[in-house]
This record gives C-alpha cells, sequence and structure tokens, in this order.
C-alpha cells in the first residue's frame, strides 16, 4: 500500500510539472520552486530532476494542453458572465429596481470579489433598498450591509471617492456614527476639490459630531468659494443657525 501510494504522488508531481512547464512557458509567473517546496513538504524525497524522464510525461502533457484550452473557455466565459451581471445591475438600478440590482452586483462579486466598483455599486443599492423595507431589521441589516461593501470598496482603492461619500451619507445620517465621517469627507475634499456636495457634508459631519466652530468655518468656506447662489445661501442659513444655538440643521 505504501508503495501505491507514494507511486499515486509521484504521478501527481508529473502532472504538475507538466503543468508547470505549459504555464511558464504561456508567460505565467515563475514558480519554479513550487514542486521541489511540495516534495519537501511530502516527505517523499522524489527527484524534480527525474520527472521529465517518467514514461508517461509526454502523454501528460499532450492532456494537459488539452484540458488547458477548455480551462481557458471557461475562464473567458466567466469573464463575460461577470460583465453581464455588471451591467444587467446598472441597468435595474436605473429602473430602481434595487432588489434585482443588489442581486446582480452580488453575483458579480462572485466573479470578482475585488472590484472597488462593483463593491460601490452593491453599497448604493444596499443603502437605497434599506429605504424600501418595512421591517426595521431588514432596513438595518441592509444599512449594515451598505457600509461593509462601501468599506469594502475603500479597501481596494483608498482614493475611490464615491464609496467615501456614500459611507460618510450613511455615518452622518443612517447609523449615527458621524464622527467616522469626518476623516472620510476631508480626505474627499482633497480628491473631490471642486466638489461643494463635500464641503456641505463635512460641515454636516462636523456639526452633527458636537465641533460646530469648525462646521462654521466649513459653511464659511463654502460661502466664500462657491459660485452657486443657492449654495451659498444654504451654508449661510445653516452657519448661521449654529451662531444661534439653533439645532434645525
Amino acid at each position: 500500500m505504501k508503495y501505491i501510494n507514494r507511486l499515486h504522488r509521484k504521478m501527481i508531481f508529473v502532472s504538475l510539472f507538466a503543468l508547470l512547464q505549459v504555464s511558464l512557458f504561456s508567460g505565467g509567473q515563475d514558480d519554479s520552486d513550487l514542486l521541489e517546496r511540495m516534495s519537501q513538504m511530502d516527505g517523499d524525497g522524489i527527484n524534480i530532476q527525474d520527472i521529465e524522464t517518467d514514461e508517461n510525461y509526454g502523454e501528460l502533457k499532450k492532456d494537459i494542453n488539452k484540458y488547458r484550452k477548455i480551462v481557458d473557455e471557461k475562464i473567458d466565459a466567466a469573464e463575460k458572465l461577470g460583465t453581464y451581471y455588471k451591467l444587467i445591475g446598472l441597468k435595474y438600478l436605473d429602473y430602481s429596481m434595487y432588489r434585482l440590482a443588489l442581486e446582480a452586483f452580488e453575483e458579480a462579486l462572485d466573479i470578482y470579489p475585488e472590484n472597488a466598483n462593483v463593491l460601490y455599486y452593491a453599497g448604493l443599492t444596499s443603502a437605497r433598498l434599506s429605504k424600501t423595507e418595512a421591517s426595521q431589521v431588514e432596513s438595518t441589516n441592509l444599512l449594515n450591509q451598505a457600509v461593509r461593501y462601501y468599506s469594502a470598496s475603500l479597501s481596494v482603492n483608498s482614493r475611490f471617492s464615491s464609496p467615501m461619500y456614500g459611507l460618510a451619507i450613511l455615518y452622518v445620517y443612517e447609523v449615527d456614527q458621524p464622527e467616522l465621517a469626518v476623516p472620510l469627507m476631508e480626505l474627499y475634499n482633497t480628491i473631490q476639490k471642486s466638489s461643494m456636495n463635500g464641503r456641505f457634508l463635512l460641515a454636516a459631519a462636523l456639526y452633527a459630531s458636537g465641533r460646530e466652530g469648525e462646521a462654521v468655518d466649513a459653511y464659511n468656506f463654502i460661502i466664500d468659494r462657491s459660485e452657486n447662489s443657492l449654495e451659498v445661501e444654504s451654508a449661510r442659513s445653516n452657519r448661521n443657525s449654529i451662531l444661534r444655538g439653533e439645532t434645525g440643521e
């Protein structure tokens, strides 16, 4: 039995060696020490240099070339399927079909789990879907899910401004953690320098965090820099409310 197991493991090494050669030949990553490390871990002491002389090596290499093409076709199909889910998710979102959109984005994440854009849209859709839920428990679950998706998007791309803004909105207006929104919006405003929406949200986060003086400064920035009369009027109104000690913001 020990001899059979040893022979079986040797055949696995022969197969892997052939596959590795095909991968290297096609421009894959150089894992030339992979088999040696596997041999050491298995404790067989198989001589890697002898693998090419194995009587089954040629036939195995033919099989690997055959099935490599099948694998490549499957990868191509998966990429196309991922693109389909992204596109259909955006279309559902355009029609406010939030649950279907979320399902599509989550399907896309099964294929592209570290795609910052898909993670962002999954967060956006979760947040919007939370507004339509009659159940408070489910609404809260969806908000928490939106926070996780936005945060995951930022973990992939720390300077992606869209999930920064979306996450800050949730922190200020939905989950009562405005202090967490402040650093997000400070960074956002260094990226989106001309966005007055970012300045308003920063001011709201500062005010909700009890930092009224800094909120006044943020509104003054808008008053001084914005060329939009409605923005200036709104910022002045909010600033004056803070200065009068009102809490109607």
